[in-house]
């Protein structure tokens, strides 16, 4: 049982995309927020991405510190 519920997904569809709801997709609330189980959903790449940003973010930081 899950504890959210999208307030996108009306009558079976994404009304935000006006599409089947497939979670993750471009566009959806949880792209490059969560990564999925399946290792083909975009928003995994999205996460990757983003985390690999802060990262650079956070040395460059450090390094003009020094």
């Amino acid at each position: 049982m899950s504890g959210w519920g999208c307030p996108h997904f009306i009558n079976e569809k994404c009304v935000l995309l006006n599409s089947e709801c497939n979670p993750g997709q471009k566009g959806c609330v949880l792209f490059g927020m969560v990564t999925f189980s399946n290792p083909e959903n975009p928003s995994n790449e999205a996460v990757k991405r983003r985390e690999e940003k802060a990262q650079k973010k956070d040395n460059s930081q450090k390094n003009s510190k020094k």
